[in-house]
This record gives structure tokens, C-alpha cells and sequence, in this order.
């Protein structure tokens, strides 16, 4: 992914501020809010805009790219989070309840036919240790179905395995991290026939980081061609 890269104590960090934000007349009232990040995998415009209750979460004249995520601070309770292309075109709209002190991603994928966008909870795995990484891994490419993923050598988790293209439910389904060595590595995707479909070298998995490998992309497409994103992931 384009770098908008936020590793996790960067991340952190803002959502300490943003949450420990105090109203003018009270400093002892913290505002509550959690962190949202975005990612731009929506294959026919070249980049979205997304916005909270109407309002912009990045400038239009600086829309977010295709391959690209971003993060902000988001006020709790029930927010419209609707997502336009360059063009001002509206592709899809979702009613979200934003928690307190939570962490969130949304995936917007598909094509003009069918915008979607999945969003994840995103927390911490206790069981992996401080020397792993933990990685989860999303399908969000068009004209793709079973597909597989590999780190590396290492074994692929059946959570990985024969993987179709995303709904919110496979994706909440698969929104948890799972342990896997650090270092960098080779990451490779194949079909259901066994067949390489991408590939992407030098993925650096950092210890005690977390991170979201994600297919997107069209299928024998010369423009967006399947391509495998790495996104840097704050999770609590």
C-alpha cells in the first residue's frame, strides 16, 4: 500500500490524544471517541472520499487513493459513514455504532456495479507473543474465489485457505490476528487450482506489530491487476 503507513505507536498515540481530549469548560471530561482507519481498494476510480455525517474525513482536493488507508479520530454513537469516488458519486453508505476507546477499519472494495465496504474491530491477540507479528489476511479482489495465502515457507492458517471474496460477515468472521514469525518475507496468493495469482516480496512483519495482507485488485486486468496490500493496523 502507498505509504499513509501509521505503525501501531504512531496510531496509538493519536487515539491517546484524540481520546484524552478534554472539553473546554471541564478538563476532567474526556470526549469519547475511538480510531477509524480507511482503505481504498474500490477497483473503477482512481481514488474515494469518505465522510462521517456529511462531513469530509479527507479533503476532496486530497482524495484517498486507490492502495492507499489513512486514519482520524471519530465521535462515538450511531455515524453515517458513506464513501463518494472522484467523481462526487456516491458508492455505498453504512450506519455504524462508533464505541469508546475502540479501534475500526473500513475496506471499500468492488467495482461500479457493487461498491462495498466491510468494517473490522480491531484487537489485540494475547496470545501472540512479543517476538511474532500478528496478520490477517482479506480477499477484496474481483474475479478471484478460493483464495489461498502464504508468508513466506511458513504453513498456511486454515483461516487463510480457500478464502472467497469478502462479505461483512467472512469479514468479521476473520477480523482477528493470528501469530506469525517476523522477519521479511515473500507473501504469495494462489487460486483454488494451486496457481500463483500475485506476489509481493521484501513484506516486512515487525515484532509485537499488527497487520492486515490484503488481495485486491481485477483478475487479467492490465490497469489494476491483483495486487497484495499491506496495511500497517492499530489494534487495543
Amino acid at each position: 500500500m502507498k505509504n499513509y503507513r501509521l505503525f501501531n505507536f504512531i496510531a496509538i498515540a493519536v487515539a491517546t490524544f484524540f481520546l484524552s481530549s478534554c472539553l473546554k469548560d471541564n478538563d476532567d471530561q474526556r470526549i469519547p471517541g475511538a480510531l477509524f482507519t480507511m482503505v481504498n481498494g474500490y477497483t473503477d476510480a482512481n481514488a474515494v472520499v469518505y465522510y462521517a455525517d456529511g462531513g469530509p474525513l479527507q479533503s476532496p482536493y486530497y482524495p484517498l487513493d486507490f492502495k492507499s488507508y489513512s486514519q482520524v479520530g471519530l465521535f462515538t454513537g450511531a455515524r453515517k459513514i458513506a464513501i463518494s469516488s472522484e467523481y462526487n458519486n456516491v458508492l455505498v453508505d453504512t450506519t455504524v455504532t462508533i464505541k469508546d476507546s475502540t479501534i475500526y477499519t473500513s475496506f471499500v472494495y468492488g467495482n461500479k456495479t457493487k461498491a462495498v465496504q466491510v468494517i473490522t474491530t480491531d484487537k489485540v491477540n494475547k496470545d501472540i507473543k512479543n517476538t511474532e507479528s500478528g496478520v490477517r489476511f482479506f480477499n477484496f479482489a474481483e474475479g478471484t474465489d478460493q483464495v489461498t495465502l502464504q508468508i513466506g515457507s511458513q504453513a498456511s492458517p486454515t483461516e487463510w485457505t480457500n478464502r472467497a471474496k469478502e462479505t461483512q460477515n467472512s469479514a468479521t468472521a476473520h477480523q482477528g490476528f493470528i501469530a506469525q514469525k517476523s522477519g521479511t518475507f515473500t507473501v504469495i496468493a494462489k487460486d483454488k487450482a494451486g496457481k500463483t495469482i500475485a506476489t509481493r516480496t521484501d513484506i516486512k512483519l515487525v515484532e509485537n506489530y499488527y497487520y492486515s495482507l490484503i488481495l485486491i485488485g481485477k483478475a487479467n486486468d492490465e490497469k489494476k491487476p491483483l495486487y497484495l496490500g499491506l496495511v500497517a493496523q492499530a489494534a487495543n
